[in-house]
């Protein structure tokens, strides 16, 4: 029996949830950073402006240097110098490619699809090392702010065209993030369904349709049909500050929004009393709701159950750890199995001998870089690793 006790081999089932938001890799609050391909990368700037309690970053890449010919080899360093930063710096990248980012992109982009598509296939081979480590891509290098509005290849035929030469260049399981839920349908009805294609939406709140996010009257149809089956992050600009957020978060898998652009909708949050909770519920957000373990066959098994309360997406193969006695003893799985309001139950092997148990630690982390992912049960704040002791019912 488990401690020598029999009454503790049954633990607590009611977990309680902490009151502070978490910080984990890959959702929150951002700021954007924009850099031109042609210019010097100020990395002491840059030092003194990244935000340490971020831990995601939307980099817009402005490529209209080059709209007439290939990126040069001082604009590839470039754009090697801002990943290589922002890797060293432990933030998570959203990409944006563009060519204008002030409302210009007529004059600013080139004057053929083919050489977006040379441009396309430069940059996909500079950010392969960090592949892991971006989240998602917004849009496909075309329109004003790279927002696939406002220019000559917003036509149905271009635009099915820049998905095909993206996912030639950067791959099939990579996120892409497309501005309005119009693009979804014209590509998924022509190319079928691809598990990876998500939106998002710089005009939360900005009107009725999210300011041509969805079509008019069917937003709440769209968000069912292109975001709730969708294991895919989403996320942008709030316009204003509505309280429906409290509601809506789940709805629209919200994992990441602007902490600078969204500054009034911050203020009208605070002032109406729901800021605390969006901070919390912005991501995902797991919570150990039960814990228990088992014996079979002369071993035991721990089980524990993982409910996600925040409203966003962990896109990351995630591994979940037991170390007891200087062994250690785990289960993988992908984080987007933790869907809201759903629990998951995990499953390790413990073998014969759990002596140790009661002085063992649990983990959860990012599989591939060992990021530490944090539960957001309450005693557990900023704990890398929690003590066996703090779960188990004494």
């Amino acid at each position: 029996m488990l401690f020598g006790r029999k009454k503790e081999e049954i633990t607590r089932q009611k977990f309680k949830e902490s009151k502070y938001p978490v910080l984990n890799p890959g959702m929150g609050w951002y700021r954007p950073f924009l850099f031109d391909l042609s210019e010097e990368v100020d990395e002491f700037l840059l030092s003194t402006v990244i935000v340490e309690e971020e831990r995601l970053c939307l980099l817009e890449i402005q490529l209209s240097a080059f709209r007439d010919g290939p990126i040069s080899h001082e604009g590839i360093f470039h754009l090697e110098q801002i990943l290589d930063f922002f890797h060293a710096n432990k933030k998570d990248m959203i990409l944006r490619f563009a060519y204008d980012f002030e409302g210009k992109a007529f004059e600013k982009e080139p004057l053929s699809l083919k050489q977006i598509f040379v441009h396309m296939k430069q940059v996909s081979e500079v950010v392969k090392p960090f592949e892991k480590e971006i989240l998602l891509y917004q849009g496909l290098f075309v329109g004003a702010w790279g927002e696939m509005h406002s220019s000559r290849f917003i036509t149905d035929l271009s635009v099915l065209k820049l998905y095909d030469e993206f996912r030639s260049c950067f791959g099939k399981r990579v996120y892409l993030a497309l501005r309005t839920v119009r693009y979804l349908a014209l590509i998924e009805n022509s190319r079928g369904k691809d598990e990876y294609l998500t939106l998002f939406d710089d005009a939360i709140y900005g009107s009725d349709t999210d300011m041509g996010t969805f079509s008019e009257g069917r937003k709440q149809e769209e968000l069912d049909m292109f975001v709730a089956d969708r294991k895919c992050p989403v996320g942008g600009e709030v316009l204003y500050g509505d309280e429906r957020i409290r509601q809506e978060i789940e709805a629209y898998h919200l994992t990441y929004l602007n902490s600078q652009y969204d500054k009034n909708a911050i203020a009208q949050w605070e002032k109406a009393g729901v800021l605390e909770e969006v901070n919390r519920r912005l991501g995902y957000r797991f919570l150990i709701t039960g814990i228990n373990a088992s014996n079979s066959g002369h071993h035991t098994y721990l089980k524990i159950e993982i409910l996600n309360v925040g409203g966003g997406i962990c896109t990351y193969d995630l591994t979940l750890s037991v170390d007891m006695a200087g062994n250690t003893y785990k289960t993988s799985f992908m984080g987007t199995e933790l869907l809201s309001s759903k629990i998951q139950e995990y499953v390790i092997d413990l073998g014969k001998d759990i002596s140790g148990l009661k002085d063992s630690e649990l983990s959860l982390v990012r599989s591939f870089d060992r990021t530490p992912v944090h539960f957001a049960n309450s005693g557990f704040r900023k704990l890398d690793k929690i003590p066996f002791s703090k779960l188990w019912e004494k």
